[in-house]
């Protein structure tokens, strides 16, 4: 066999009984080209392929195949790669920070490694001044050139991005290192900034997502929690490659930041489009001196200081995202309406009232609350002509409501069918006139949430939330448009939700959500839940989940995704042939006492992922996961005990996929094991060892164990991927 980056050749292997072949850094089309040739070999045999892309891995483990991700070093290995055997306290100290941003990645720490050797005994403080200039590093050479290599996989990763991922990936260096960040916020962020414009048929919304996928695909941006329809929930970008993408951004005059540690030049600031500040060092003065014409995006981490008098001086500003911004107050956005351009607004800190020029930001997209003290909001905002995401907790001004003329005026905008008005994340619905009434003719929503309030004897509350939630659920036939609904009755009696009543649909009409989130006082399904022909996104969250609303789950046969919270459950079977369509299913069940449902053989045929978030975990709770043969990966909450979790372990090891074990802990997922299930303790320690799934001979399996790849592979964050033949395993 010959391999090079450029062509693959083989002779044809049938003639062998058996074999193991590696190949590392494999491409989509170079697998095209030679799958064919193992088509028909020996159960026995091996093919083991690492590449750096997940689409890539996906393909070529198709079928019977598997994919492990490779993870990077621990701490303490970290420590022994870059320090070597010198330790001192100091030195740990000031390494830090520097070993965060190396992110365990083997190559990035040998790099520094031979760095601090060059500059004679290694110090906290040589540390800290390699980590304030590592990104210069990263872009060019200076003098002994010991971050070429890990400049030239950072350079290949970003150059084969196309043009428009290159400038949303540059766009990232915004957000502080080591910074979560939500998918939804970063897509809404380049939408305002144009960076997903379309000259195709396709949405900008689709291209923005396709974008984002692109950079999770490749390992650049990583992601960190998932929805429970498996989404990429908050996501990542990489220490060193986020150091590179910073360093770059601002060589470029893209972003201009100031920090701290990194003072900000004012040339940067006169020519940069993207302005981020972590600090709040900026004074009145240093900002009347810059010209501030050129800045679309202002982006303020922690005290902002005399930074915010940059929001009056940046006309054309889109993006204005102060949600972190901690001593912000009411007067810092009396001139808010005066920005014209802006099209994304974010606010926090102690904001509890919008000003009234709020109708004059015509242009404005989205409007976040979440992170202020806002209770009520004033119509104007909610009329605003091109406003399409509107996120908080409110209620509609309540003189507002009373004001004839602007409810009427609100009203007719609505009527006319001029809102274009997605999301309404949320509001709490309460006895007065207010959303509910509005809710009914914003023809273009596809997201909502509702708060429910307390609910009056003899008032029309029930009645009116029925209205509002047929109308948003009624859809034409030929309506393909994902909906999700999010109603919390917590507050409300628990017979609020079961008395909502739809009325018969029409016939050119269906009822149709996509995701619906439930919380409250549940002790049966909601009546109109069975109505929603598409569901295939369910969340219940209850004190107590009954054996009859759980019973009353298995007539949902379209469901792919179904997320089940409460302090208890009560005892449950899933007989042969229920759940059909499920893809993804969670329990997180908080007592000690409850008995996970029995799932008989039958039940769960298309199952890929079990989470059972459970601390009181005792064991298998009589889950038997072997007839599950999709079964890619099961969860269990990290405060199992450790006989629990050995439990599991043995259990995804007997199972025919042998599906990766997972810890969770605070929304962190943390694997434990990589196929062929070696105690988690050996792969934290010995991460570059390759094991894969044993074979029948246990010979083979053994050799495979003392694989290692080259520390320019391991450098890299990858997928390995055991393929075999296609007569099994």
């Amino acid at each position: 066999m010959h391999y090079s980056s450029s062509n693959l050749c083989f002779s044809s292997p049938n003639f062998i009984s058996r074999y193991l072949i590696v190949i590392d850094d494999i491409g989509r089309e170079q697998w095209s080209t030679i799958n064919s040739i193992f088509e028909n070999n020996s159960k026995s045999s091996r093919i083991l392929l690492t590449t750096t892309i997940q689409s890539t891995a996906n393909i070529c483990s198709h079928g019977n195949g598997y994919v492990y991700q490779m993870n990077t070093l621990g701490e303490e290995d970290s420590k022994k790669i870059a320090l070597q055997e010198v330790r001192s306290p100091e030195l740990e100290q000031g390494s830090m920070t520097l070993l965060q941003k190396c992110g365990g990645l083997p190559l990035a720490l040998v790099s520094v490694s031979d760095f601090l050797k060059c500059s004679g005994e290694p110090t906290g403080e040589r540390c800290a001044e390699l980590c304030r200039n590592l990104g210069s590093h990263l872009r060019e050479k200076y003098g002994h050139d010991n971050f070429a290599e890990l400049r030239k996989v950072l350079m290949h990763n970003y150059d084969s991005l196309s043009v428009h991922a290159m400038t949303c990936l540059l766009y990232l260096g915004v957000f502080p290192n080591n910074r979560p960040l939500k998918r939804k916020v970063v897509i809404r962020r380049w939408l305002a900034e144009g960076y997903a414009r379309s000259d195709s048929l396709r949405s900008e919304d689709d291209i923005a997502d396709e974008t984002f996928k692109a950079l999770v695909d490749r390992n650049i941006i990583q992601s960190i929690d998932t929805r429970n329809n498996a989404q990429v929930k908050t996501c990542m970008t990489h220490g060193i490659m986020h150091e590179f993408v910073l360093h770059k951004s601002v060589s470029q005059g893209f972003i201009a930041t100031s920090s701290r540690d990194h003072p900000r030049p004012h040339a940067y600031v006169n020519n940069a489009c993207h302005l981020s500040i972590h600090g709040g060092n900026v004074t009145d003065s240093e900002a009347s001196d810059e010209d501030l014409s050129r800045v679309r995006s202002l982006t303020v981490f922690g005290k902002a200081g005399d930074a915010i008098s940059y929001v009056r001086k940046c006309k054309l500003l889109r993006v204005l995202d102060l949600e972190e911004c901690n001593d912000l107050e009411d007067s810092h956005l009396k001139h808010i309406g005066k920005l014209w351009h802006l099209k994304y607004l974010s606010v926090g800190g102690s904001i509890a009232k919008l000003p009234s020029s709020i109708d004059g930001l015509h242009c404005l997209e989205t409007l976040d609350l979440r992170r202020t003290k806002i209770k009520t909001l004033p119509i104007e905002a909610i009329i605003l002509y091109h406003l399409a995401h509107l996120f908080g907790k409110f209620t509609v001004d309540k003189d507002d409501l009373n004001n004839a003329n602007k409810m009427s005026k609100a009203m007719k905008f609505l009527s006319g069918n001029k809102s274009n008005l997605k999301t309404l994340a949320g509001f709490v619905a309460k006895e007065m006139r207010g959303l509910l009434q509005l809710m009914v003719h914003m023809r273009n929503l596809r997201k909502v949430k509702i708060w429910c309030g307390p609910v009056a004897n003899g008032s029309n509350y029930a009645s009116d939330l029925s209205k509002a939630i047929q109308e948003f659920t009624k859809v034409p036939m030929d309506n393909v448009g994902a909906r999700s609904l999010s109603l919390d009755s917590e507050e409300c009696s628990q017979d609020l939700l079961s008395s909502l009543a739809f009325e018969p649909c029409p016939e050119d009409s269906k009822y149709d959500v996509r995701s619906l989130k439930l919380r409250g006082k549940l002790l049966q399904l909601p009546p109109f839940v069975t109505l929603l022909s598409g569901l295939t996104e369910l969340c219940i969250s209850s004190a107590t989940l009954t054996r009859n609303l759980l019973s009353s789950l298995i007539n949902l046969r379209n469901l792919l995704y179904l997320k089940l919270i409460a302090s208890e459950l009560e005892k449950f079977e899933m007989k042969s042939g229920a759940f059909p369509s499920l893809r993804r299913l969670c329990f997180a069940v908080q007592s000690f006492a409850s008995s996970l449902p029995a799932i008989e053989q039958g039940a769960l045929p298309n199952l890929v992922s079990l989470h059972l978030l459970c601390p009181g975990l005792v064991g298998l709770s009589g889950i038997q996961i072997r007839h599950l043969r999709h079964l890619k990966e099961v969860m269990v909450d990290s405060g199992v005990p450790d006989q629990t979790r050995q439990d599991w372990e043995q259990a995804t090891k007997n199972h025919p996929n042998r599906p990766r074990l997972v810890l969770h802990k605070s929304g962190v997922r943390v694997e434990t094991e990589g196929p062929g299930n070696e105690e988690a303790s050996a792969v934290r320690e010995k991460r570059k060892i390759c094991v894969v799934q044993p074979s029948s001979d246990e010979g083979l399996d053994s050799s495979l164990k003392k694989m290692r790849l080259s520390s320019d592979s391991s450098s890299r964050l990858q997928v390995i991927v055991q393929s075999t033949s296609s007569s099994g395993h």
